[in-house]
């Protein structure tokens, strides 16, 4: 039997063991929760159409491991970008912000003055203060000097180049030599096109196995040259032929390096753990000028389409803003098609509430879209999307789009219901009965929130 000396020790050891215990279990607990904070990949092609995937309706191209992301996850049918051009479009999926807010409204060029402000915050710079490493894997294409860098931007590693893979002769006409960086430094000089997707994936799975040993959530933005023109020039001689023709044949490539990238993933035990969100940074180049034609084998059926929508790249019709958008996240997406709009702008504060991560104190243009990804039949109404294409030509309000065009100096106005008429055929602006909607909008076009 034990005396009272004994039983109070017994019982101050039992205390102390209790509290270093649950002291140990809320380390424990804390170390949980910042490991299961997701990773996140981004993947941005450039010039892709809306229907330039099988799961988009292309009867001849091959692409399982994105049907296969697609048929688990989400795919978007009324997702749009709100620039139909490379440089707005791709400043504004970064900072979830119109591209006027950031002075780009035009795709810039070799020695252009005008990069992404400093003063910016880009996903890379947002998922920082919450300890991720950052990699930009791929081609940039928003400033080329100074703070305009992707090093410059949040980004710890910058792999790929500085703009298209056009930007040489006979396409363009500069003196710049097209280089792949490695952060700031050149590493390799005058790529050949055929490298680019497969160089840029083997970079990507040595940057998630690194942030794997690491242990350390990552945020991975892989940007894809293709099917951007020039195609024909990018596709390898071993590579297997596609029923699509060379178009087909660089869009089957990403979707085999896609998934080489993935199944990296699976084997480290992460993807189960990993946001993966696909999409085009505008519709495809049908209007491609000559200059693109003067390799002697760039041809017309190289450039996808928009599927059954009106309008291309640098235009403000749908086709030029319509693209694909395929989101999984294992447990967090329903297996659904959604048809309400979307757009480039909500993908930053998307990722901030599935991270938990402070959103910019920035104003923001975008929404999280977390509950309409998450729950099928979700009936939350976005607010309206801006079409901005060098200057504001447009807004849409859920079915209803207004585009507001100049022609020969002449204002230009066009009113559609996407629902009734997707294809942009009939313009509903001058009937009577739709003066309602069309004062709604104009009123939406004058309160432009970048004024």
């Amino acid at each position: 039997m034990y005396g009272p000396q004994k039983i109070l020790q017994f019982n101050l050891k039992a205390a102390a063991f209790k509290t270093l215990f649950f002291s140990a279990l809320f380390l424990t607990a804390q170390v949980s929760v910042a490991q299961k904070r997701p990773n996140v990949i981004v993947v941005l092609t450039d010039d892709m159409g809306y229907g330039d995937l099988a799961c988009y309706g292309n009867p001849l191209f091959s692409t399982p491991f994105i049907d296969n992301m697609a048929r688990n996850g989400v795919l978007a049918t009324n997702f749009v970008t709100t620039s139909p051009t490379c440089s707005p479009s791709r400043v504004s999926t970064l900072t979830g912000r119109y591209c006027s807010r950031s002075k780009m409204p035009r795709v810039i060029g070799p020695g252009d003055k005008t990069a992404i402000p400093d003063e910016e915050v880009t996903i890379a710079e947002m998922l920082k203060t919450s300890a991720y490493r950052t990699a930009c894997i791929g081609k940039w294409h928003i400033g080329d000097y100074g703070t305009g860098l992707p090093n410059k931007q949040g980004f710890d590693l910058f792999y790929g180049m500085l703009y298209s893979h056009d930007f040489r002769a006979p396409y363009v006409k500069t003196d710049t030599v097209m280089k792949i960086f490695r952060n700031q430094k050149p590493e390799i000089y005058r790529p050949n096109d055929t490298i680019l997707t497969k160089t840029y994936t083997e970079e990507a799975i040595k940057f998630v196995k690194e942030s794997g040993k690491k242990k350390e959530p990552f945020f991975l933005y892989l940007a894809y040259n293709m099917p951007h023109l020039p195609v024909a020039t990018a596709v390898r001689k071993s590579s297997k032929k596609s029923a699509g023709g060379e178009l087909g044949s660089v869009i089957e490539e990403m979707d085999t390096e896609m998934g080489k990238l993935w199944k990296t993933l699976e084997e480290n035990g992460e993807a189960d753990n990993t946001i993966f969100i696909f999409t085009s940074d505008n519709g495809p180049w049908l209007n491609a000028p000559q200059r693109m034609y003067d390799d002697g084998v760039t041809k017309p059926y190289h450039v996808g389409t928009a599927g059954i929508f009106r309008g291309s790249k640098a235009t403000s019709y749908e086709g030029g803003h319509r693209v694909p958008f395929i989101v999984y996240y294992k447990n967090h997406t329903a297996s659904q098609v959604v048809k309400t709009p979307i757009s480039n702008l909500d993908i930053l504060p998307t990722i901030a509430e599935w991270t938990n991560t402070a959103l910019p104190k920035r104003i923001l243009d975008g929404e999280s879209v977390v509950n309409l990804l998450a729950k099928k039949g979700n009936q939350k109404v976005h607010k309206p999307i801006y079409y901005f294409n060098y200057v504001l030509e447009g807004v849409k309000d859920g079915d209803w789009k207004l585009r507001v065009t100049k022609q020969n100096d002449k204002t230009v106005n066009e009113l559609f219901n996407l629902s009734w008429d997707p294809t942009e055929r009939y313009n509903l602006y001058d009937e009577p009965k739709y003066a309602s909607e069309q004062q709604h909008l104009q009123q939406l076009l004058a309160e432009y929130p970048d004024k």
